[in-house]
């Protein structure tokens, strides 16, 4: 566990002390919090650049699936020879 000293105004203090024993739980909590915030406010930066960016033209973004058409899965191809690390390593050479 470690030790870290911060300042804080005086009403905050107040308001903290009587969960003096849960400050870790609140600062985890209070952490976590925060990056979801973090991470929506990127989140709609990247949206909005994005948006901006295809109206401009510079970018073109990939339509959305309409499920139009069906979804095929194929079996996998049987090969048959080395593996293709064995065969990288050979082409390579020694290191």
């Amino acid at each position: 566990m470690s030790t870290i000293q911060i300042e804080i105004p005086d009403a905050l203090a107040k308001k903290l002390a009587p969960h003096h024993a849960r400050l870790v739980e609140l600062l985890e909590l209070g952490l976590q919090k925060w990056m979801e915030h973090e991470e929506q406010d990127f989140l709609l930066y990247r949206e909005k650049t994005l948006q901006n960016l295809a109206a401009s033209g510079k970018i073109s973004l990939p339509k959305p699936y309409t499920q139009t058409e069906p979804y095929v899965t194929h079996s996998p191809v049987d090969a048959t020879g080395k593996p293709t690390s064995e065969v990288i390593i050979e082409q390579r050479g020694p290191l």
